[in-house]
């Protein structure tokens, strides 16, 4: 008997690179992230968003996968499942851990909160989290691998997606007798788009308008000026995506010229 076990190790050793690195209940050294200690780091964070993708279940090797991620400051942390297919997308359910490795409640939108304090006047339920360890949890309750997608997000301010537009329509007027010289009109008007409080990442287009002109009136010889200076300012308070930042001025003006009296 040792001589046949023998030959086929032998046998089975001379196949060096035919054996499978799949993760699986029958190649437990491949599975990742199932358990708290060997929890997928996502590393410590402002905010999250990122969709998990991926196979769950024993024949994949675990029941339960698990995500870590630090938040920095008071956050809102959510959970949420993507569908794939209606009929193994009841079989996987979704948690978040707190920094003690307890389960917390959860609400229908998938947000974890903090147990309301009975005969108090603050709703701890409706308070952002404190800032810590939090673990996502993913969990099929089948023998079978199902694939799951799952969004995981820290939400510590809310991010600007959309359109941000603003407009100043001013206009002067300086009427002129007998003017000579350099006659003059000038409009320094600004907008500012609020960030500190507000807005902490950009995300999107911003843009501004600004429709000036300006009416000379001239009755003798003598010089007519218009002069338009615009300029921007690009604030970024938190950090720039990865993307092109830029910020560009198309600017144009027609001149119309009205001779007084008729004449040239």
């Amino acid at each position: 008997m040792t001589s046949v076990t023998t030959a086929l190790n032998k046998i089975s050793d001379s196949y060096g690179g035919s054996s499978k690195t799949s993760p699986s209940f029958l190649r437990l050294d491949h599975v990742k992230f199932n358990s708290v200690s060997k929890a997928k780091d996502l590393g410590s964070v402002d905010n999250l968003n990122v969709v998990i993708t991926g196979t769950i279940g024993s024949e994949s090797g675990t029941n339960t996968l698990y995500f870590k991620v630090i938040s920095q400051g008071e956050s809102d942390i959510r959970i949420t499942r993507n569908p794939i297919n209606k009929h193994t997308d009841k079989y996987v359910s979704l948690g978040i851990l707190n920094a003690n490795k307890k389960p917390m409640p959860l609400t229908g939108d998938g947000f974890a909160y903090k147990n309301d304090l009975i005969n108090t006047t603050v709703n701890e339920n409706l308070l952002q989290l404190p800032p810590g360890i939090f673990y996502f949890t993913v969990t099929s309750s089948q023998w079978q691998s199902v694939p799951y997608s799952v969004n995981l997000e820290v939400i510590r301010y809310v991010q600007l997606f959309g359109t941000a537009t603003g407009s100043n329509l001013s206009y002067g007027r300086l009427p002129l007798i007998k003017g000579y010289g350099t006659a003059t009109l000038s409009n320094d008007s600004y907008g500012t788009l609020p960030a500190p409080a507000i807005i902490k990442a950009l995300t999107g287009s911003g843009g501004g308008l600004k429709d000036s002109y300006g009416l000379i009136i001239i009755n003798s010889v003598g010089i007519a000026e218009g002069r338009f200076e615009p300029y921007g300012r690009m604030l970024m308070y938190h950090r720039i995506p990865s993307a092109t930042s830029e910020l560009t001025s198309s600017n144009y003006a027609t001149l119309t010229v009205s001779s007084p009296g008729g004449g040239y």
